[in-house]
């Protein structure tokens, strides 16, 4: 018989014990002030992680005097987690936006939820790092289909309007702009598809304050119908012996023919509010990847291209590159921008080697440059050389290696001199530049070689030879200088994110032999960056000092220290309170751990059952310490001692407290609660109530920020029971809310947690 489960019955819970490692897309911005440089990372999960750069420095060195003229400050450079936002959602695409009036930047993301998402990391939730979502519109079905925007975004670098395209067809165009109020408004979506169109990349063109331009590398392939009858067609003709093309077929090399890849500008009429096609460019046929040049002032403007063994510069209205010195196109002159890159000694000419990604920096006074990566992880630095008089107009292109990195998904360059290199496979790393202006020095190759070997070819005569000459590997790999991968000369690593992604094998077990918890064996990584690594259980920790006890600890308190605050505003503990069956032992911390006697107050002879500092730890009027033994509560508050002493014979069971509440439970199931008086600084008992059951455990949690005191007590009986007492002030002191039964099982120990955001 089978036994059938309905939903309602079942309840399921996601815990991770780790989130995911990969990160899929990432980019680089002011997003949470300005002046500071964070990462914002899209993590394969759903997970939106930002990093902020942060730059250290910290003296050390000198011994004696002699040593202080040469002490050295040590700079330590790290990302710091701000915000982590889980969205339960497929990421796909993001991009930062800084919108007209703006000294910060948004994060763009797309997603398969069909809408894409503009959050601002600045205006957070109280006590939480989740960013305000500004804008969410809805423009397609969910999941992800090759016709629902979301794969490829795009902004304009001037942050007047962003574009959203799918992998085929459908493009959408949102203007950006601000209200009377200052806030941040979207108009409705504006239309630029194009049928039988295929998306390899999108990009902002950078061209000053003109028209919003997007870039898209596209190619267009025949209507299936209209194939299926030229197809028939050509049998046709095949069976009477007439072998002639009627003409009617898209020949290779032009627009349409599913093969021939093509760049092409769409142009956002601000003033009519429309999106038109307004230039088009062939591409190299393996071009995969694009990444703006600045405009305007600040450059040229125009696209990189990246592809199989070359590096192309494409731009509206572009005139024809120069010829080298000494040669002669003929009639037919280069007409592309185009530059091959160094390659390995030993990768085999026949084979070629792909640009994955292309990265841009602006730098100050019109200077600029990019950084490429193939797919053997190779970074070169691709530099634009221009006129002294024109700074519109681009003459040659230079690439050169600047060093072999581990092969990545992008890279975020920072106005602070740093690579940071986001990983699907392995680690991620933060690199720091040594040298950059490397041309003189490092292997390289220019658009003037490049042109040069085409014209000696005498390929630029043949109709379209220059793209067969272009479309070769060994063309390629005879003109490309060769080089052998060595160890890191242009940059060192200063920070690694850990990644276990991708985890080929896992192992569960206790092979140690000496721990509680079983470890867990994960083979991680791929080619050169694989790995064998243990995960433990629980958080790693430092030894320091370690301290001999005279017997069995039953339980062990800190007390802060109200005149030790740290730089992040939070107090320094000053005591360690060990507890045993008929003893206390006190610890004072600080350059060394020693044992305190009676100069403390505490009572050394009887065990402690709670113990806490009370008060905020501000302020002259400080709440002292408070500790709870089976005799009474003791309160230690400026150098006196007060007690209160459990009436009877009666003795107390257990004991909770906070910074501003104790509330005990005695011998029968009776409770007393006393409450931190903020004027006088002294306990007072405000209320007593039976719950007419043995109590085995109690805790009245921790006072949450920017209140004075919690709310709420949790109460463990020996009847099998957790009841939940009323804490707040008024006649309702002490009141049970809420009751939990627990079969035959007794509670061991209760706690309270406070969870931001609820």
């Amino acid at each position: 018989m089978t036994s059938v489960t309905s939903a309602a019955a079942m309840k399921l819970l996601d815990l991770r014990l780790k989130h995911a490692g990969s990160i899929l897309a990432s980019s680089i911005g002011e997003f949470t002030s300005t002046g500071g440089q964070e990462i914002a990372c899209l993590r394969a999960g759903g997970t939106i992680d930002l990093y902020r750069i942060v730059i250290s420095q910290s003296s050390g060195g000198g011994d004696g005097e002699d040593d202080e003229e040469e002490e050295e400050e040590e700079v330590s450079t790290t990302l710091q987690l701000v915000s982590r936002v889980e969205t339960r959602s497929t990421l796909r695409s993001v991009s930062p936006l800084r919108i007209s009036g703006s000294k910060r930047d948004v994060l763009v993301v797309g997603s398969d939820s069909g809408c894409f998402s503009i959050l601002d990391f600045e205006n957070t939730l109280p006590n939480s790092t989740a960013p305000s979502i500004l804008h969410c519109p809805p423009f397609g079905k969910p999941s992800i289909r090759r016709d629902t925007p979301g794969q490829y975004l795009a902004t304009d670098p001037r942050g007047r309007a962003c574009m959203i395209a799918s992998l085929e067809k459908r493009k959408l165009v949102y203007v950006v702009h601000r209200d009377g109020t200052g806030k941040v408004t979207l108009a409705s979506p504006l239309e630029a598809h194009r049928p039988r169109t295929l998306v390899f990349d999108l990009v902002g063109v950078d061209n000053g304050y003109d028209n919003p331009i997007f870039a898209c590398l596209e190619v267009q392939y025949e209507e299936y119908e209209d194939g299926v009858l030229k197809e028939r067609k050509r049998r046709e003709l095949a069976e009477e012996g007439n072998n002639n093309n009627n003409g009617e077929d898209v020949k290779i090399g032009q627009p349409g023919d599913g093969f021939t890849k093509q760049l092409a500008y769409y142009e956002l009429d601000l003033g009519l509010n429309h999106v038109s096609r307004r230039w088009a460019t062939t591409a190299h046929r393996t071009a995969c990847c694009l990444a703006a040049v600045p405009g305007g002032a600040d450059g040229p403007s125009g696209v990189l291209v990246g592809g199989e063994n070359y590096i192309e510069y494409l731009h509206e209205g572009m005139a024809a590159p120069p010829l080298p010195n000494g040669e002669t196109g003929g009639d037919v002159k280069p007409r592309r921008m185009i530059c091959a890159f160094p390659r390995r000694e030993l990768h085999p000419s026949s084979k070629g080697v792909l640009i994955t990604s292309i990265s841009v920096l602006k730098q100050k006074k019109g200077k600029f440059f990019a950084l490429a990566q193939s797919e053997l992880g190779d970074v070169y630095k691709v530099t634009l050389k221009m006129p002294k008089d024109d700074k519109t107009t681009v003459v040659s292109m230079t690439v050169c290696l600047l060093d072999t990195l581990p092969v990545s998904n992008g890279m975020n360059i920072s106005k602070l001199a740093l690579l940071f290199l986001p990983a699907e496979f392995g680690d991620h790393a933060l690199y720091q530049f040594d040298a950059i202006d490397i041309e003189d020095a490092a292997v390289k190759c220019t658009s003037t070689e490049t042109i040069s070997a085409l014209l000696k070819s005498g390929n630029l005569q043949v109709h379209n030879g220059e793209d067969e000459f272009y479309g070769l590997s060994q063309t390629a790999a005879e003109m490309a200088p060769t080089f052998r991968p060595t160890l890191l000369k242009n940059l060192h690593k200063v920070f690694t994110l850990d990644s276990l992604a991708p985890i080929t094998s896992v192992l569960v077990g206790e092979l140690a032999g000496n721990e509680v918890s079983p470890q867990i064996y994960t083979l991680c990584g791929r080619g050169p960056s694989s790995s064998l690594r243990v995960l433990r259980h629980g958080l790693s920790v430092t030894e320091l000092a370690v301290s001999e006890l005279p017997g069995v600890p039953g339980a062990v308190f800190n007390v802060r220290d109200d005149k030790a605050v740290g730089k992040n505003g939070k107090f320094y503990d000053r005591y360690i309170v060990v507890s045993f069956a008929d003893a206390t032992l006190v610890l004072s911390v600080g350059e060394t751990v020693e044992e305190m006697g009676k100069e403390s107050g505490f009572l050394t002879t009887e065990p402690t059952l709670a113990c806490s500092a009370l008060g905020s730890g501000t302020g002259d009027r400080g709440g002292g310490i408070v500790q709870v033994y089976p005799g009474g509560v003791r309160h230690i508050q400026r150098g006196s001692v007060s007690q209160w002493h459990v009436p009877g014979i009666k003795k107390i069971e257990c004991a909770s407290a906070n910074e501003s509440q104790i509330l005990i439970a005695l011998v029968g199931g009776e409770l007393i609660y006393f409450e931190l008086d903020p004027l006088s600084g002294n306990l007072t008992e405000a209320a007593t109530r039976d719950v007419g059951a043995d109590v085995c455990s109690l805790d009245v949690g921790a006072v949450p920020k920017g209140k004075s005191r919690s709310l709420f007590a949790a109460v463990g009986c020996r009847d099998s029971t957790v009841r939940l007492l009323s804490l707040a002030p008024g006649g309702s002191l002490l009141e049970q809310r809420s009751s939990t039964a627990l079969g035959t099982t007794r509670p061991h120990s209760v706690a309270l947690s406070n969870v931001e955001g609820a």
